[in-house]
């Protein structure tokens, strides 16, 4: 009898002491734990897991749970492909440790989600502005994309409010240059940023 006494206490201690750790990890950790904390290793995290993407916290709050924080990034992926794709991921961290919530799919297989005829559209970045001027379905565009090879084609978007291109004057534009190392001239694109629609597409030598 004395045996099985004993036996249940050493049960309940190892029990009580496994709850111990439970709470500890679950509840003492996130309470102590600091925004540099959550944001460090969420980062961490998303860099070991998508090692290739271009990753970028923009915004922590406190969260709504209690001793957890609100963690938005951006996820750009294969940046500098004719169709990059962007979204945005958010984190109630440790609350729910690294699962993400997809806040936002800006664009994804060449599709900029929110554009299809909508002419108040603002393309506000460049994987979008990329990924526009792909879509478009340009001559100019899919010959060297098919000349050069997809995986050889490298893609910059940059936005200027002001600047003359090719002798012309435009203003709220993106310009998209189509690049690859075996070749001696580029394809651009000049994309309006309201809506998206196109101003320009010409091929250049270097």
């Amino acid at each position: 009898m004395d045996l099985i006494i004993k036996a249940l206490i050493v049960g309940v201690v190892i029990i009580a002491a496994l709850y111990g750790v439970y709470y500890f990890s679950n509840h003492s950790f996130s309470q102590t734990l600091t925004q540099q904390q959550a944001v460090s290793l969420v980062q961490h995290d998303l860099q070991t897991t998508y090692p290739e993407a271009i990753i970028n916290i923009t915004n922590v709050t406190p969260s709504e749970f209690v001793g957890s924080w609100h963690i938005v990034a951006s996820m750009i992926f294969n940046a500098t492909t004719p169709c990059p794709a962007y979204y945005i991921y958010s984190f109630d961290y440790p609350k729910y440790g690294f699962v993400y919530r997809l806040d936002n799919n800006y664009t994804a297989n060449c599709i900029v989600n929110g554009l299809a005829g909508n002419k108040s559209y603002v393309v506000a970045s460049y994987p979008v502005a990329i990924a526009r001027s792909y879509s478009l379905n340009l001559s100019n565009v899919m010959g060297y994309v098919e000349r050069y090879g997809y995986s050889n084609v490298n893609v910059h978007a940059a936005y200027y409010p002001y600047t003359i291109f090719n002798f012309v004057n435009y203003t709220k534009v993106w310009i998209v240059n189509y690049s690859a190392p075996a070749a001696n001239y580029s394809a651009y694109v000049v994309l309006n940023q309201n809506g998206g629609s196109l101003a320009a597409a010409v091929n250049k030598s270097h």
